[in-house]
């Protein structure tokens, strides 16, 4: 499962403007809502269930960055976001501030997929100067580019076959929306 594949260029915001975590989710969300890749019938229950997931614990994981993401009937393939904040996001009391957000909707039944694209995330995420280069991203191209040579470098080639399709459909098609 490729992070590019899921997020695309149109689910890639290089400025967030929110300083707070409920406003970033929002701002993700309406983002997710204007390119069309969720209804706008289902924001408010998105973010509802966001906020839930986020009460379990934060979804912060250090390093500056943060992945939340949540299972949920409203999608019926993966849906993601990368939101870069240059002055930071106040994600969780007592933690330093988010400058990176990767989101993420899975389908319910997309139990061990939501699993695996969450090791993903953090397999990526883990190196301090890939953030950095995430942060210093100059727009939607080059945040695209970090992403696929990052998959490239880590995973090896995306043309290797995949086979978690039983979960998530085609990786080449759009998401279907619930």
């Amino acid at each position: 499962m490729r992070l590019i594949e899921i997020i695309g260029s149109e689910g890639i915001i290089p400025r967030l403007g929110a300083a707070r975590r409920d406003e970033a989710f929002l701002e993700i969300v309406e983002h997710l809502v204007g390119t069309g890749r969720v209804q706008e019938r289902l924001k408010e229950d998105l973010l509802m269930a966001l906020l839930k997931r986020e009460a379990l614990g934060a979804t912060s994981i250090g390093n500056a960055v943060a992945i939340p993401h949540v299972k949920t009937d409203m999608v019926t393939e993966f849906v993601g976001a990368l939101a870069v904040s240059r002055a930071g996001i106040d994600f969780a009391p007592g933690e330093p501030p988010v400058h990176v957000i990767i989101l993420f909707l899975s389908p319910s039944r997309a139990v061990s997929g939501h699993l695996r694209l969450l090791a993903h995330i953090g397999g990526i995420l883990n190196h301090d100067g890939y953030v950095k280069l995430l942060r210093d991203a100059d727009g939607k191209t080059e945040l695209c580019d970090l992403v696929r040579d990052a998959e490239r470098m880590i995973f090896g080639d995306p043309s290797a076959s995949d086979d978690e399709s039983d979960e998530r459909g085609d990786p080449g098609r759009e998401p279907v929306l619930a």
